[in-house]
């Protein structure tokens, strides 16, 4: 599962998604990752200064004076712009492989049709203007007019699904951890989170939840518990899916097929012995409408070892392993 978070200017959503971080969820930054595109990217380069002018760089910086006398000569203008950077960052956010998006124009750049949820995180037009003011040093007129460029708060509120009130006396953990145990709530014997480490072979199960980081239990022989940190990738199998020619399918609808397939057991096929038409005739079983594109043999082979890894943990109820919550705690 994919999520964004979102929250008008002096809201506090870049500090929620710091918490977030320090639990080791890391968050992709859209407005972090539009000012490096537009450094590093070669095509939004010559792009930007076909639409600008021979101007628009100063060596590898963008010229800030030139865009801005740009962007206010027309709302068009503007538009072109974004016309621009908006797809290249949400083909980067993609290509990242990260769960959580932090953008201020979820809705307005788009960016929402790339995740599954959303969190607003809101605070009161008076905490909100007061923060800015301090942050910026800049007057309370220039931030109400900032303010008037963004969505209402409340439009956002209601169209989230998910809200974080940072008004300085709500305790954020304490709101994210709720968001968290209804987004990881199980109803069957998979009691706990099962999760895929970048660069780590195997699977692990979470143990807990500290700061600054999260304790992790291999699923192998030794059950080998260690820290994850934030600048780990961590990924939950309940939020991977496996492409196919239509809709993405997710990976547990995919490892129920292999058990139905399996009759329960482990996968008749050695992965590590297979050849390349073997695994692909094999996966074909359990997905027959899996894109032959995107899905590379790499992938099927770590599939099968996972299913087996969680076949020997006794980990076997996939079909039902996360129930979500229908209602929005933001209406």
């Amino acid at each position: 599962m994919k999520i964004g978070i979102t929250g008008g200017i002096g809201s506090g959503k870049s500090y929620v998604c710091k918490r977030l971080e320090a639990r080791g969820y890391k968050v992709y930054d859209c407005d972090s990752a539009a000012k490096r595109l537009i450094r590093t990217s070669d095509d939004i380069r010559q792009r930007l200064t076909a639409l600008i002018g021979p101007d628009t760089y100063n060596g590898e910086q963008l010229n800030k004076a030139v865009v801005a006398k740009f962007l206010l000569e027309s709302e068009d203008n503007a538009k072109a712009i974004d016309a621009i950077v908006h797809p290249a960052v949400f083909r980067d956010f993609e290509a990242s492989g990260l769960q959580w998006m932090e953008s201020a124009i979820l809705y307005e750049s788009g960016a929402i049709s790339l995740v599954d949820k959303a969190i607003v995180v809101t605070a009161p037009e008076e905490v909100r203007i007061q923060r800015v003011m301090h942050r910026d040093g800049i007057t309370r007129e220039k931030v109400l007019e900032w303010m008037g460029r963004q969505l209402p708060q409340e439009e956002v509120r209601k169209r989230a699904d998910y809200e974080i009130i940072n008004d300085g006396e709500r305790d954020i953990d304490e709101q994210i951890e709720q968001f968290l145990n209804k987004k990881y709530k199980t109803r069957n014997k998979m009691q706990q989170v099962i999760l895929a480490i970048a660069g780590k072979p195997g699977l692990y199960k979470l143990v807990s939840q500290g700061k600054n980081n999260l304790i992790v239990e291999a699923l192998d022989s030794t059950h080998r518990r260690m820290p994850a940190f934030a600048t780990d990738r961590i990924t939950s199998l309940n939020d991977i899916a496996m492409f196919t020619e239509t809709d993405d399918i997710p990976l547990m609808d995919v490892l129920e097929n292999m058990k139905n397939l399996e009759e329960g057991k482990k996968c008749s096929i050695n992965e590590k012995k297979a050849s390349a038409k073997e695994l692909q005739d094999y996966f074909s079983k359990v997905l027959p409408e899996w894109d032959r594109d995107r899905v590379q043999n790499s992938h099927i082979k770590k599939l099968i070892t996972w299913y087996n890894i969680l076949i020997e943990n006794g980990i076997t109820d996939f079909k039902d392993a996360e129930t979500e919550e229908k209602e929005n705690p933001a209406e």
